[in-house]
């Protein structure tokens, strides 16, 4: 969980050598810094950087920024499919 006071910023740029991080804005807007490049960024936004992709946020100077920062090993999810899901015969009460 991050939290930027309208105007401030993560002191530097970081990439990383294995994991992607994948970016949910809950609060305010700012701006992304990404590989030389800025781009708006506002509540509900996901985003999702590559390991080298060399990253910055700002709060935008009116608006404090909340984001929350998932970080997992990139390419590690190798059963995304309806096939890996098992259907349980157990039932919580309210079923």
């Amino acid at each position: 969980m991050n939290h930027l006071k309208a105007g401030d910023s993560v002191p530097f740029v970081h990439s990383h050598k294995q994991n992607e991080e994948v970016y949910v804005v809950l609060e305010g807007s700012g701006v992304l810094y990404i590989d030389g490049e800025e781009f708006e960024v506002s509540a509900g936004d996901i985003l999702r950087i590559d390991p080298d992709g060399k990253r910055c946020f700002k709060a935008s100077s009116n608006s404090d920024l909340k984001y929350i920062c998932i970080q997992c090993k990139a390419s590690s999810l190798e059963q995304f499919s309806h096939d890996d899901g098992i259907l349980n015969t157990e039932k919580p009460s309210w079923l």
